[in-house]
């Protein structure tokens, strides 16, 4: 295997080019067309039929524009790779692109194949992502239980509050969101703590049936003190908490599919990292509608699977899992992505972040930005015409005195603009390496991954949802109530 990256070597200074000798050293080789692969990751360099990778534990970033090719030249290879050695892997797939090119391969060498497919919903696995929460809850796990409800009415209300200065109403409809969802936890049945008894809670019953739940509840339960912190409140200030509440769940309330499909389960999120397991996020990227849903699962993955790690002996998972994260920046907030990114690495997780920009990841993440960044330390960095990331790119691969005693940028922000797209050339920066600018191939030149068809999606019927009753359910019950847990 042969490169030329000779245009890219100089200069025994402070900084350089990598050269293919220090690449080959710092990464693992991997035969492409061998029948298991002993280690997958980032590819540092590629030709299609030998490559070699980043296998550590180490984090990614890849910065590229629109049309840059991110998903041609580092997803479909690396989701491939990765059912080669034998890892499990949770991708985003906007388009449905890397299931078509992915799934088959997945499927003939045993893998678990899992599909949330909301672009063509009723096509693929139901989850519900109050199923979780609702066993933490009978568990005696109320803390975890409480904030991982927490975590999903951030998630379903995060549109409200980016799109007002006040906050007022958006936290008041959270809170009410919140106290319906303990409700569920404590007094529905498992079948009913599900998505479609939610928006019947918060949709359906009238604020006298809610403000008489209220009365009747005990101060020292969680679910009793939201609610009367919202039942105190003037009648006209309830009814447009009401509305505040019912625009952050009308997605529930108008899409049956949808609500049926969230309130069952086929899928169990604890095997991931104990069994071969491909799991494809299929998600409109034209829309935004269903973000926040992929942002809740992918939070719940994690939870899930660090309380399988701290079962093993070793604090570790049996079976790697890559969370392959296109569109990244598109998603909602992830809470607590810093602290998820920087305590996977010990437990055989892996985060595969892809960017269009800088500026988007710091619109999205604020300040957390800088702490996303710096958790991964392999950057890729495709095209772009933002100037604070290229700046940002070019100053980190760093300056060197030239001949004549110039101090010059080792690359610059016009040569960054001008990387070839068409021979796949990346700018990499490896964990402690040297910079390389390297040419990665298209996925349409690995011969090895090509003629496994696609597996079809069958449609399901999907069954109605078993819903929770309000009127079905006694008062005296809601005096039984569970005290908060640090009462």
């Amino acid at each position: 295997m042969e490169y030329k990256l000779g245009k890219y070597q100089n200069i025994n200074q402070e900084t350089r080019w990598a050269t293919v000798e220090e690449v080959k050293r710092s990464s693992t080789y991997v035969d492409l067309n061998a029948e298991k692969y002993p280690a997958a990751g980032l590819p540092i360099m590629s030709d299609g039929n030998e490559a070699y990778v980043d296998a550590s534990d180490t984090h990614s970033l890849i910065f590229g524009a629109t049309g840059s090719k991110k998903t041609r030249l580092f997803c479909m290879p690396m989701l491939n790779m990765f059912v080669k050695a034998g890892e499990s892997f949770v991708a985003t797939d906007p388009k449905g692109e890397l299931y078509a090119r992915t799934a088959g391969i997945a499927k003939l060498n045993g893998y678990n194949i899992v599909v949330l497919n909301f672009r063509d919903i009723g096509k693929g696995d139901m989850w519900n992502p109050l199923s979780l929460p609702y066993q933490m809850y009978h568990n005696g796990k109320y803390d975890e239980s409480v904030a991982m409800l927490n975590d999903f009415v951030r998630t379903i209300a995060a549109p409200q509050f980016e799109n007002t200065k006040d906050v007022f109403w958006p936290e008041m409809a959270s809170s009410l969101a919140l106290a319906n969802l303990l409700l569920l936890m404590e007094a529905g049945k498992p079948e009913e703590a599900n998505v479609a008894s939610l928006a019947a809670l918060c949709s359906s019953v009238s604020i006298e049936k809610l403000k008489k739940l209220s009365d009747n509840m005990r101060m020292d339960t969680i679910a009793g003190l939201n609610y009367k912190n919202i039942f105190t409140s003037a009648e006209k200030t309830l009814q447009s908490i009401m509305v505040s509440l019912f625009g952050m769940i009308r997605i529930f309330t108008t899409q049956k599919n949808l609500t049926n499909m969230l309130s069952g389960n086929t899928i169990d999120i604890s095997k991931f990292g104990r069994e071969k397991t491909a799991v494809y996020l299929i998600v409109p990227d034209e829309k935004s509608t269903y973000h926040f849903l992929i942002t809740t699962f992918i939070k719940q993955a994690y939870e899930i699977l660090i309380a399988e790690a701290q079962k093993e002996q070793k604090r570790t998972l049996p079976v790697r899992v890559n969370f392959v994260l296109d569109e990244f920046c598109n998603l909602p907030q992830i809470p607590d992505m810093p602290s998820m990114i920087s305590a996977a690495r010990s437990r055989n997780m892996r985060y595969f972040l892809v960017a269009q920009s800088l500026h988007q990841l710091k619109s999205r993440y604020g300040e957390d930005a800088d702490t996303i960044k710096g958790n991964c330390d392999n950057w890729v960095f495709l095209t772009s015409k933002e100037l604070a990331l290229l700046e940002e790119i070019s100053a980190l691969c760093g300056s060197y005195y030239t001949a004549n005693g110039l101090n010059r940028r080792l690359v610059s922000v016009s040569e960054l603009q001008r990387l070839d797209k068409e021979k796949g050339e990346a700018l990499i920066m490896h964990s402690r390496q040297y910079p390389v600018i390297s040419e990665i191939a298209d996925i349409d030149q690995y011969e090895m991954f090509k003629g496994y068809a696609a597996m079809p999606l069958t449609e399901y019927v999907m069954p109605e949802a078993k819903m929770f009753n309000l009127d079905e359910f006694y008062f005296d019950v809601v005096h039984e109530l569970r005290p908060l847990p640090f009462s």
